[in-house]
């Protein structure tokens, strides 16, 4: 199955003719996160432009320390969380995101990462990484949540 899915990848990155430039070549920018909600959703609107839902997802990895076998099962078992920014632009899966997601809530989320700057209170440049959400699949049952 992922064979099949490759090709198919590898296939549809053929180069484009463009009649000023020159070749465009198709690129994948592509995020699929399994995790916990930090927060509560906000959503917020600047300078007259299209709202956006913002959340935090947490992703946990462990791993075993100790013996470097493959299968090991002695060691202390170690934790590393990171935390991960989402935006959701899109406006109905903005709106449902907003109503229904809550803190420590499970969610699978898929979309693409984007890198950006702005300016803090306090004028100094920053760097921030997003995850656009193109789609959210909410695991956790709608009715635990109050």
């Amino acid at each position: 199955m992922f064979r099949r899915a490759a090709t198919q990848i590898f296939r549809q990155s053929v180069r484009f003719q463009t009649s000023d430039s020159g070749v465009l070549e198709r690129s994948l920018n592509r995020v699929q996160l399994l995790g916990r909600v930090g927060q509560d959703p906000v959503m917020r609107q600047a300078d007259g432009k299209n709202p956006v839902t913002i959340f935090s997802v947490a992703t946990n990895e462990l791993w075993r320390s100790g013996e470097s076998e493959v299968y090991q099962t002695t060691g202390d078992i170690n934790q590393k969380t990171t935390w991960h920014r989402i935006s959701v632009f899109r406006p109905g899966l903005r709106d449902v995101a907003y109503q229904h997601i809550k803190k420590g809530a499970r969610v699978y989320v898929e979309g693409k990462i984007d890198y950006g700057e702005y300016v803090d209170k306090n004028n100094v440049r920053r760097q921030a990484t997003t995850v656009i959400a193109d789609n959210i699949i909410f695991l956790s049952d709608m009715r635990d949540r109050s």
